[in-house]
């Protein structure tokens, strides 16, 4: 959260708290954050005791000022400079922080009309390596105090163009609590039949051609995303069994004959599933076997399935990109994708 002291700024100034005219609340294109970052200074966090209701307005309209130049940096013009894509992007983390903590809701319904619009002209970098890797989506309960705790997590946002929230993952526990039964046991002796497998690690993980995703997801809940307190060694178990579980069908679905159309829509839908929780979970079996996934895709020439489902969605070995496992400074798997006339989709901004 953006909230900054005013201790800086020159005393002559420090009274302009009270409403001004709105071309007083000005940002330039070419230092926008500097501008903004003055108005907040000089009208919004001043030190002076001010009405309420005149900070409200003072920062409404510099928020408005801020969306308008936003606007103007990514969809002016026919070419969206990387300069203005840099300076969009710093004043949008710079609004969003201070819009956490004033008035969140402009934000809110302001984020989706730029989303929309990113997407209508197929900003693909802008979308995937600012708004949704720095989860600049709408606001919620995560980052600011304006909002409940059971407030719903905005996953919708971020669900286009291939992408998921990045918390979506950790939020399976909570969805799994919140949809907790009433009178589900909760002392030792009183323990369901699941509650008990899940302790002990004891139940088949079998996933069938027919609905793989849908029975991965049904053997999670009720194996792995429990509502009791499971040992760590077994909870690691039967994570790795699932995820076992997970290999062995995709392979199948891709590799015993030919695969049909619909084959290779389960195993990639089950592919980003698993590539998710292994991210969550612990990525470096994922990434071991995917390279060898990948080296049987392309020796038995399924092309569609490597272009449009492994490069296009980004199923490729889990990175910073996807998972907390990395820091952001750790190499990105450029090479796994770059075969068969493909590159990494995001390669272009690793090299700009």
């Amino acid at each position: 959260m953006s909230k900054r002291k005013a201790e800086d700024t020159e005393p002559a100034k420090m009274a302009t708290a009270e409403k001004v005219p709105q071309n007083d609340f000005t940002i330039g294109l070419e230092d926008p954050v500097k501008d903004y970052q003055k108005l907040i200074e000089t009208r919004v966090q001043v030190d002076e005791i001010v009405d309420d209701d005149v900070t409200k307005e003072n920062f409404d309209r510099t928020a408005a000022a801020a969306r308008d130049v936003i606007w103007r940096l990514l969809f002016d013009g026919s070419d969206t400079t990387q300069s203005n894509v840099e300076k969009a992007n710093q004043l949008l983390e710079e609004y969003r922080g201070d819009a956490c903590f004033y008035d969140p809701m402009p934000y809110n319904e302001w984020i989706v009309k730029l989303r929309d619009e990113v997407l209508k002209r197929e900003l693909l970098d802008f979308w995937r390596e600012i708004l949704v890797k720095k989860q600049l989506g709408p606001c919620w309960s995560r980052d600011c105090d304006l909002f409940d705790s059971d407030d719903t997590p905005p996953l919708e946002f971020y669900a286009h163009a291939g992408c998921t929230a990045p918390f979506a993952a950790s939020l399976k526990v909570r969805a799994v609590l919140e949809q907790e039964e009433p009178g589900v046991p909760t002392t030792p002796g009183e323990l369901s039949a699941d509650d008990t497998a899940a302790l002990t690690g004891e139940f088949e993980a079998v996933l069938t051609k027919e609905n793989p995703l849908e029975e991965y997801r049904t053997l999670m809940k009720r194996f792995v995303l429990t509502k009791i307190i499971v040992p760590d060694n077994v909870h690691q178990a039967s994570i790795k069994k699932m995820a076992a579980a997970a290999r062995g069908i995709i392979w199948k679905l891709l590799f015993d004959g030919t695969p049909s159309s619909e084959d290779q829509d389960k195993a990639a839908e089950l592919l980003r599933e698993y590539k998710g929780d292994a991210g969550f979970y612990g990525p470096h079996d994922f990434n071991e076997w995917i390279v060898k996934l990948r080296d049987e895709v392309l020796t038995r020439e399924l092309l569609d399935f490597w272009r449009e489902k492994i490069v296009k969605l980004e199923l490729g070995p889990s990175c910073a990109r996807d998972s907390d496992y990395y820091d952001s400074d750790d190499p990105l798997p450029l090479d796994f994708y770059d075969k068969a006339g493909c590159k990494a989709p995001f390669a272009a901004t690793i090299e700009d």
